[in-house]
């Protein structure tokens, strides 16, 4: 779990280790389970394995009564030879301390074991950097903490740092941390788990194993839904989490989703211990409140004092006592007649009571529920087995809460009116079965959907009531379609001769083929075949679908007539389904308009959408939409935008447990533009993977274009080929050539250029460009004649790179008159690299201070980064160039006596020897003179002193090869400075 979590976790070990650097102390704070001592063993391993002295004390509750115990542990692994250079007294008491000698009769001196304490501390300091953890400070014995707070005043924090842990109530400061920290210290309140973090958890895959086999594919892992109830009723608590999932694994059966979780012994030590002390009545009427949807004490007065024996009005104060009892002993919060646990712990304490008790309380509480649905909900839940009336009264309330657009509660009451459904009724199990997985997947309940579609398979459902639920096991299955061999199977012996499951057969087999099997030209076929069938059927929504589907497999084919079909879709009449969602023929209008860099007209569509899906509650289509609204805004050069939908996507997609590889895509282009680079790497690795996993041929291209993309800027040109060149593979044998379908093309050519392969570049332009120049992709192309035009210039050819600038103006006049600002800022960034290569040092920095203001309007940060880098170097550049007066200037002594060495071939380590240093001081010098210089390697140093060379020596071939002499390839204006 670890290891695991250490990777979760990394983002706020990051943060503390920058604390610790910076301020040389942090104490960490939090509750009882948050996982302060994972994160100090985590950070003390990060130090331990930088050759640094780690010191660690943890003290158990018991030992607060020994006096001395916590620096005796801190200090136990020392040897006595440590001790030689205190002074004998100060050596004397620590080692009495250590009962590593006898101590006085009176004890050790107390001043003496203070210095002792801080005298070794700085000795040991300015040996090695030392890092002292301190872990459960409440618990340290009072001496100890005398003697440490003595320490911690006094030590250079620069040599001895300190991380201090405590456990605190929520809400509540520190008390004994603080003392032991150095004055600068930080203190940090550990934040929970997220949901991702939990999910990370190996314990999960018990849960996992334990899953009903119709709720999910073999690959989903645990139940989202079981996942997101230990999550909440956790609320991110790893300890209280894990102890969750092993409760859960230990029951005999997998939990139902109306079951209580269940608790360990040692949870209910931790929360229940409070409940215990209360009365009888006072704990009935909390677990009045938690089983409750919004407790509030009305609800609570009608519901419990209806039930209490005596006036309404005794009974009211009774409850009133009863609620004042459980906020002194710190279980509820009372806020105006809000009533709020202080845990959800407290809660599912409660609900873990016996079965009966539990439907009581939800049988009073439908007793004086004024909204009926809600009136239904307990209901259900308050009756033991099935219930014919009840069953039709949750089937009526489904369908009315689906008006309302309450998808949630809707998919939850046609659940519970299947479960109340008597099993001998086959024909209305079946019925409503299909009915609760319809609603499921409009809440984008997905194993729900999958669950309630597979228990209609199972029973006496019609032909054309199997194959719509396996359509929605199809449609549930998120990009995994691999799995659903077999619903295949099941529609092909359901359809008959009835012409409108045949097209939806056909529609699903275009969609297999389009998404898993990577046969696009298959899926055209299937998708024209389910057209043809449904418009003979007059099925409006399917004829609609696989028109869409058509027409988007005949654009990405590079067909001449892709539009046609969708033209027909448009021109029909439309419906109100599915065929008005993310892959309905208006969706797929925009995704065209975007490749043929109509991007305002994309957007425009796309908001309309987006707010129909909104409207309906249609969380996949809102998902979807969003994603489709990043790749528009990006497109326009509105990073804060695609930025803010990331986090949208990001968000809803977590929700509903669902780990979509467009979210991952989209995310991460949204990053790369407008965010981290580091992130968008992230994203985009975890979408190659996902979408390896799901055998995803759609989007496992375009999120190695992402990484490809990414590569190249972080100046992994090698690894950008590698990508790239998959993706480029991937497409070739899907048959997909349009450009922008899977975009390749650009970066594989300027990744192949800053390796040196400038034919392999050449040959990929040519073949891109005339494929662009043919579908009328005019943005593209022009992004391809710049990356011709930098492989011109890196050739260091004065006619050549005269025609890169002219080529580059007019890319740059191209994408501005197409409104697509992220490319006209590469172009001016590409012109100013290309400026600056023929010395050309005016123009060349006009070109980066036109590109950083382009991306400076867009909110593309890390290619302002980029510009402005340049911008800074090239002004540095200026200052030094050639001449020792201006080394001089800039470096410091010793900075340019390692400056001098390397540039004239030694390596670091013979510059160490000759100057006395470590080796890692050389590299540090180093790094602060590439930065004060503007340079990036020990050639462009070596340069920067010697003049410019238009060669250098480069060996190819294996180890001991004799080197050739080549051009030195010029980085890319896409490279990340």
């Amino acid at each position: 779990m670890l290891n695991a979590l250490q990777g979760e976790r990394r983002e706020i070990l990051e943060r503390l280790d920058g604390e610790l650097a910076e301020h040389g102390g942090v104490l960490l704070h939090g509750p009882v389970g948050i996982g302060k001592t994972f994160v100090a063993r985590a950070l003390a391993d990060r130090h331990r394995a930088r050759g640094e002295l780690v010191l660690r004390t943890a003290p158990e509750e018991a030992e607060r009564e020994l006096s001395h115990s916590a620096v005796a542990d801190l200090f136990r692994a020392l040897t006595d030879d440590r001790f030689f250079a205190l002074p004998a007294p100060q050596r004397s008491a620590l080692r009495a301390v250590l009962r590593r000698e006898t101590a006085t009769p009176g004890g050790p001196d107390p001043v003496a074991l203070r210095l002792a304490v801080l005298s070794l501390l700085s000795t040991l300091g300015a040996a090695r950097p030392v890092l002292l953890v301190i872990d459960a400070a409440q618990q340290v014995d009072r001496a100890s903490a005398e003697l440490l707070a003595f320490a911690a005043r006094r030590l250079d924090p620069t040599r001895v740092r300190t991380l201090v842990t405590e456990t605190t109530a929520p809400g509540t400061a520190p008390v004994t941390g603080p003392a032991l920290c150095p004055a600068a210290a930080r203190e940090v309140v550990l934040p929970p788990l997220s949901l991702a973090e939990l999910s990370a958890l190996p314990e999960l895959a018990t849960l996992a194993e334990r899953a009903e086999p119709a709720a999910l594919p073999v690959s989903a892992g645990t139940p989202h839904w079981l996942l997101r109830e230990v999550y909440e009723t956790s609320a991110g608590n790893p300890l209280f989490a894990l102890e969750l999932i092993r409760a859960v694994a230990t029951v005999p059966e997998p939990l139902a989703r109306d079951e209580p979780l269940p608790l360990t012994g040692r949870l209910r030590a931790l929360v229940a211990g409070s409940l215990d002390e209360l009365d009888p009545f006072a704990r009935r009427v909390l677990l009045l409140a938690a089983v409750a949807d919004r407790p509030t004490l009305g609800r609570l007065r009608r519901t419990a004092g209806g039930a209490r024996t005596g006036c309404r009005t005794e009974a009211g104060t009774d409850i009133d006592r009863a609620v004042g009892s459980a906020v002194l002993a710190g279980l509820v919060t009372v806020s105006g007649e809000s009533v709020r646990f202080t845990h959800p712990m407290v809660a599912a304490a409660l609900r873990s009571c016996p079965e009966a008790d539990r439907r009581a309380a939800h049988h009073l509480l439908a007793a004086t529920a004024t909204d009926p649905l809600e009136r239904l909900r307990h209901l259900a839940l308050a009756t033991a087995g099935p219930d014919g009336p009840l069953a039709a009264a949750l089937a009526a309330g489904a369908e009315q809460a689906r008006r309302r657009g309450a998808t949630g509660t809707a998919a939850l009451l046609g659940r519970l009116a299947l479960v109340r459904t008597p099993a001998d009724r086959g024909t209305l199990v079946a019925e409503r079965a299909l009915i609760g997985a319809q609603l499921a997947y409009d809440a984008a309940d997905y194993e729900l959907t999958r669950e309630l579609a597979r228990r209609a398979l199972s029973g006496s459902a019609s032909p054309a009531q199997r194959v719509q639920a396996c359509v929605l096991v199809i449609h549930a299955s998120n990009q995994a379609l691999h799995e659903t061999a077999e619903v295949f199977e099941e529609m092909l012996l359901s359809v008959g001769d009835d012409l409108g499951l045949h097209a939806q057969l056909h529609y699903a087999r275009a969609l297999r083929a389009h998404i898993t099997d990577g046969e696009t030209a298959l899926a055209r076929v299937e998708a024209a075949r389910a057209a043809a069938l449904a418009g003979r059927a007059q099925d409006r929504t399917t004829e609609l679908m696989a028109l869409s589907l058509q027409a988007f497999t005949a654009a990405v084919l590079g067909r001449a007539d892709a539009r046609q079909p969708l033209a027909r879709a448009l021109s029909t009449p439309q419906d109100s389904g599915m065929s008005g969602g993310h892959n309905g023929p208006r969706a797929i209008k925009a995704r065209l308009d975007l490749f043929a860099d109509r991007h305002e007209e994309a957007a425009a569509e796309l908001a309309s959408l987006l707010q129909r899906a909104r409207d309906s509650g249609t969380v996949e289509d809102v998902i979807f939409l969003r994603c489709a609204s990043i790749d528009v805004d990006l497109r326009a050069g509105r990073c804060s935008a695609a930025l803010a939908s990331a986090r949208e996507v990001t968000r809803l997609s977590r929700q509903i447990g669902v780990c979509h590889g467009p979210v991952l895509h989209s995310v991460a282009l949204a990053e790369a533009a407008g965010g981290d680079l580091a992130r968008a790497a992230a994203q985009a690795r975890e979408g190659v993977r996902v979408s390896r996993s799901r055998h995803d041929q759609i989007f496992l291209p375009l999120a190695l274009c992402v990484l490809g993309h990414v590569q190249l800027r972080s100046r992994d040109a090698a690894g950008a080929v590698q990508s790239l060149g998959r993706a480029r593979e991937i497409a070739a044998r899907r048959g997909i050539v349009d450009p922008l379908a899977v975009p390749w093309a650009v970066d594989l050519a300027d990744a192949l250029v800053a390796v040196g392969e400038h034919d392999r570049a050449e040959a990929v332009t040519g073949e891109a460009l005339a494929t662009a120049e043919r579908l009328g992709r005019p943005g593209v192309a022009a992004s391809l004649r710049r990356a011709d035009a930098l492989r011109g210039a890196a050739a260091a050819d004065k006619d050549g790179a005269r025609q890169a600038v002219s080529a580059l103006h007019l890319a740059a006049d191209c994408h501005q008159e197409h409104g697509l600002r992220l490319e006209h800022g590469r172009d001016l960034l590409a012109l100013g690299t290309v400026e600056w290569r023929r010395r050309r040092t005016t123009a060349a920095a006009t070109a980066w201070r036109q590109a950083a203001e382009v991306f400076r309007e867009c909110g593309a940060h890390p290619w302002l980064h980029q510009a402005v880098t340049e911008l800074a170097r090239s002004e540095r550049r200026e200052d030094c160039t050639g001449t020792e007066d201006g080394l001089t200037r800039a470096l410091t002594g010793i900075e340019h006596r390692v400056a001098t060495m390397v540039a004239a071939g030694a390596t670091n380590r013979e510059v160490a020897t000759s100057l006395f240093v470590a080796v890692k001081t050389v590299e540090a010098s180093l790094t602060r003179i590439y930065r004060k210089v503007g340079v990036r390697s020990r050639t462009e140093l070596g340069v920067l002193l010697h003049g410019p060379t238009t060669h250098r020596p480069t060996t190819h071939g294996p180890p001991g090869a004799v080197p050739t002499v080549t051009p030195t390839p010029v980085p890319p204006a896409q490279v990340r400075r």
